[in-house]
């Protein structure tokens, strides 16, 4: 079984600059594909993508290729 967790991408700055955690300019997506056919959810894949809707149509996609590509 598969599954998927979207998210929106940030940049950790380097200590020197504060160590800040900052949203990503301009904004991205990222998804962590998920599987546990082991017993154990660990990530099989990772998508990057420019919008939200992108992102979690890709990690359908993926999870389940049958889905159409419309």
């Amino acid at each position: 079984m598969k599954k998927y967790k979207v998210f929106s991408a940030t940049y950790q700055l380097s200590k020197q600059l504060g160590s800040e955690i900052v949203p990503a300019k301009p904004p991205m997506f990222h998804a962590d594909i998920l599987d546990n056919r082991s017993g154990v959810w660990r990530r099989c894949a990772f998508l990057t993508r420019k919008t939200y809707d992108e992102t979690v149509r890709e990690a359908e996609r993926y999870i389940n290729p049958r889905i159409n590509s419309t």
